[in-house]
């Protein structure tokens, strides 16, 4: 079993461009140790448990998942799956980065425009739901006096800087997110965390022929 995946075709970045799929994976990397049956995951992320195998099926096919243990039950071979890494990269250079969900730089060798954009929406998508769901249910507060298991947080900025400069401040940011994928504690509530640091499009820079 690999503690880490790196991301690099079309096929499996459209695997992953699917808010259910993607809630398997992120909570069987959650408890990696932990093995699952198909019932456990449908009943943990709120599926019906026939329509799970055929997502079950896919990230299988495409090694995001293993199957680590059968047993007979009731004359029915029952799997028990697990995640196939810790965390996954969608590396687009030769330098791998270091754990998480994220991206690397712009040299693309891993699928296509829209096959990123698909991960990229799935993933902005299911942040946004559930931060609203939290607000409107009042499980969460946006005040910096909230406790720790109440508060969110979201913040945006801009700034002009050289490319260089924001070079270090994307690192800086990939090694949060390496601590935090390394602090994660099963059984603990969850936090999600989502980071994006960006060339503006109004603002990229000179053109080049």
């Amino acid at each position: 079993m690999a503690s880490a995946r790196m991301v690099q075709d079309a096929e499996t970045l459209k695997a992953l461009a699917d808010p259910a799929r993607l809630a398997i994976l992120e909570l069987m990397m959650g408890d990696y140790a932990r093995v699952w049956t198909a019932k456990d995951l449908a009943a943990a992320i709120g599926m019906p448990p026939k329509k799970i195998y055929y997502h079950l099926g896919l990230l299988e096919q495409r090694g995001l998942l293993e199957i680590r243990a059968t047993q007979v039950v009731n004359g029915i071979i029952e799997k028990h799956y697990g995640a196939a890494q810790e965390s996954i990269t969608f590396q687009r250079g030769n330098q791998p980065l270091p754990g998480g969900l994220h991206s690397g730089g712009p040299d693309s060798a891993a699928g296509s425009p829209e096959d990123m954009a698909e991960v990229v929406t799935t993933l902005f998508d299911e942040v946004h739901t559930n931060i609203v769901s939290g607000l409107r249910s009042g499980r969460v507060v946006m005040n910096r006096r909230a406790p720790d298991d109440q508060r969110v947080l979201v913040s945006y900025t801009t700034a002009g800087m050289p490319p260089e400069r924001a070079g270090e401040f994307r690192d800086a940011l990939l090694a949060v997110v390496e601590r935090f994928r390394a602090a994660s504690t099963p059984g603990e509530p969850a936090y999600e965390l989502l980071i994006a640091i960006h060339p503006r499009g109004d603002h990229a820079g000179p053109a080049t022929a």
